[in-house]
């Protein structure tokens, strides 16, 4: 009985009537705040596994590690170190399965997109429609045997040739 004798106490008051419906009006911000990042959260995470995948697939190899090997086999040139500097990520656009819901006049009243999959001995993968490559803004090449002025605008040209940029934006040190 004294819980329900604090209650109407608690009630009578107007202040503390106040100040319990203030808690309570934040209370329920909160919890539709928190319930909505959570369902927003698990839609977010698919997508952006299926764009983790992708590049993962595309690139198990890095091209710094493609053009440093490359480089190494050049006479005199030996531990080759590379930092390609990228002015955006790349754009990867896969493939959906689009399914359109239609009403009695004609138009569509609802549309609904799901990624695209092959699946291959249980695993799936995305279906990539394309795939454009990052836009290289600079690089620096650090290896050893490269003194010569001739040897590095050498390397200079080859990888602007290479990566599609001038060969200015192609820095190359001796280490």
């Amino acid at each position: 009985m004294n819980y329900l004798e604090t209650l109407k106490n608690i009630t009578k008051d107007n202040k503390r009537k106040k100040e319990n419906l203030i808690l309570l009006l934040i209370l329920l911000v909160i919890l539709l705040v928190s319930v909505n990042y959570i369902f927003n959260s698990d839609e977010n995470v698919e997508e952006t596994n299926v764009e983790e995948k992708i590049k993962e697939q595309t690139s198990s190899i890095s091209i710094e590690d493609k053009i440093s090997e490359i480089l190494s086999q050049i006479s005199g040139v030996s531990e080759v170190s590379i930092v390609i500097n990228y002015a955006n990520e790349g754009n990867t656009s896969v493939v959906y399965d689009t399914k359109e819901t239609m009403n009695e006049q004609g138009s569509v009243t609802s549309v609904e997109k799901n990624v695209a999959y092959n699946e291959k001995s249980g695993e799936k993968t995305a279906i990539v429609e394309m795939f454009s490559a990052p836009k290289v803004e600079g690089v620096i090449v650090v290896a050893k045997g490269v003194q010569s002025t001739e040897l590095k605008q050498k390397i200079s040209t080859a990888l602007g040739n290479l990566l599609g940029i001038a060969s200015y934006k192609v820095q190359v040190f001796e280490k």
